[in-house]
C-alpha cells in the first residue's frame, strides 16, 4: 500500500473525533485533494468520505457496548456533532438505532 494512504488511514483511526476533510488530510500528505481522493480509492476500494463514515460508525458500535456511555457521548466521541445525524446514519448502517444496539437480543 502507498505509504501516504497508510498514513491517511492512521490519521483517520487516531482522529475520528476531529473533522476529517479531504483538503486537510491531503495537504498533510503533500497531495492535491483530487490526487489524494483518486489514490485513496485506488488503494482502499472506497472513497475517503465513505471510509471516514464507516470507521466512525464501527467505532461507535464498539463504544455503545459500554452501558455507562450515553448515546450523545458516543456520537461526539466519533465525530458526530449532531446526535440526530448520528442516529440516522447508525440506523441506516446497522438496521437499528444506537439505543437498541445496547440491548442484548434474546
Amino acid at each position: 500500500m502507498d505509504p501516504r494512504i497508510r498514513l491517511a488511514l492512521e490519521i483517520l483511526d487516531r482522529e475520528l473525533d476531529h473533522p476529517l476533510l479531504v483538503n486537510m488530510i491531503s495537504s498533510r500528505l503533500g497531495l492535491s485533494g483530487s490526487r489524494f481522493e483518486h489514490l485513496f480509492k485506488l488503494e482502499t476500494g472506497k472513497g475517503f468520505k465513505a471510509r471516514v463514515k464507516e470507521a466512525r460508525l464501527e467505532k461507535a458500535k464498539e463504544l455503545l457496548l459500554d452501558p455507562t456511555r450515553r448515546v450523545k457521548e458516543v456520537a461526539s466521541a466519533v465525530g458526530f456533532n449532531f446526535p440526530p445525524n448520528f442516529t440516522r446514519e447508525f440506523t441506516r448502517r446497522f438496521g437499528q438505532p444506537p439505543s437498541k444496539h445496547r440491548i442484548p437480543s434474546a
